[in-house]
């Protein structure tokens, strides 16, 4: 956990910074799902006060990235595949939309801005660089999102991103995902580019459900390995490929 030691944060801001500290090393996979959190561990590692550290936490339960743990603090939430496949699902139609409108008012410079993107997004994968892959890829859904000028539309996505972002690690530990990914990202780019919102739109759905499906399966195959599938969770997984051969 290097991010934790040190870090100098301005008083004025400790929560905001300590719950950014730790949402980073969470989102990252740094901090995998089920790690435990110890507030005196953390406090120390981040040179705060336990008062602030506890608000950064709370703050961090409301995201659903963490569960408070009776008399035992804090532990990182489990990636459960029906909320996988619930996000997933939400942030295909909101994603499709958001890339429609920006086709439709985006300025050239917004198409510039989300060019350099593409094109630091393109270094990342050169350099097999994840972490700044996440970070070029989420600065470049958020200029769509602002491009496609619906402040509804923006506030809806917000929460659903966050929460997203807890599979982000395991997608990128795929195989060729990286590269893959760059390009889906390039093609949506282009049909903003060209001012098409069919094809911006089809494309931007067509990556989310993507991942969605790498996500299940991953997921399921991890599931099913350690013998703990519910019944539940299977409908889902079921529900969702007969939707996928239902749609071909």
């Amino acid at each position: 956990m290097n991010h934790f030691e040190p870090l100098a944060i301005p008083h004025v801001r400790l929560v905001d910074e300590a719950s950014k500290a730790i949402r980073e090393v969470i989102l990252t996979g740094e901090l995998p799902p089920g790690s435990q959190l110890r507030q005196a561990d953390l406090a120390k590692k981040m040179r705060i006060s336990r008062t602030p550290l506890r608000e950064a936490l709370m703050k961090l339960e409301q995201e659903g990235l963490i569960a408070v743990l009776p008399r035992r603090g804090f532990r990182v939430v489990d990636l459960n595949l029906e909320e996988a496949i619930e996000l997933y699902e939400l942030r295909e139609m909101l994603d499709g939309l958001a890339a429609r409108l920006a086709a439709l008012r985006a300025s050239d410079d917004v198409l510039k801005t989300l060019g350099n993107f593409i094109r630091k997004m393109d270094e990342c994968v050169q350099r097999q660089d994840t972490h700044g892959w996440l970070i070029e890829h989420g600065a470049f859904h958020e200029e769509i999102f602002r491009a496609s000028r619906n402040t509804r539309l923006i506030g809806l996505i917000a929460n659903i991103r966050l929460s997203i972002q807890r599979f982000h690690p395991v997608l990128l530990n795929t195989q060729d995902r990286l590269r893959k990914a760059f390009h889906e990202h390039e093609s949506i780019f282009r049909a903003i580019r060209s001012h098409d919102p069919d094809t911006a739109e089809r494309l931007a759905r067509l990556h989310i459900a993507s991942a969605r499906e790498i996500i299940v399966k991953l997921t399921t195959d991890k599931m099913e390995s350690e013998g703990s599938v519910t019944g539940r969770e299977s409908k889902s997984v079921d529900r969702t490929g007969a939707k996928r051969n239902k749609d071909r």
